[in-house]
């Protein structure tokens, strides 16, 4: 019995099951028809300059100055919802010789809390 739970320990597969796959609880994410565009890193506020190949967004943090960005919008450039002055968005981007490219930009929207029951 000690043997087969230092197997098990080990990460030596059992016959009829592939390597590793005892302890899997469904972590790997699911494919979808989109594949996401590749970034290095995002940048979250809500946009104070909008243009047709260009968005500015600024961010506070607290104890922080605010910082502003503007990042190039591309014919690639995903974006996921309607673009607008003073709305939250995330920009995932790259960084490159003409500067700050968004791959990605997501629209989030304002949650509203609860409502609660009328009696």
């Amino acid at each position: 019995m000690r043997g087969f739970i230092t197997l098990i320990v080990l990460g030596v597969s059992l016959p009829g099951l592939p390597a590793g796959a005892q302890g899997e609880t469904g972590s790997q994410k699911p494919k979808s028809g989109k594949s996401e565009p590749k970034y290095n890193d995002t940048f979250s506020g809500p946009i104070v300059e909008l243009s047709a190949d260009k968005i500015t967004v600024s961010r506070s943090i607290l104890g922080k100055p605010a910082e502003t960005r503007t990042f190039w919008i591309k014919p690639d450039t995903r974006v996921e919802g309607k673009l607008r002055l003073k709305v939250r968005v995330t920009v995932g981007f790259v960084t490159g010789d003409e500067g700050d490219v968004a791959r990605l930009i997501v629209v989030r929207t304002a949650q509203r809390p609860p409502q609660e029951k009328k009696k």
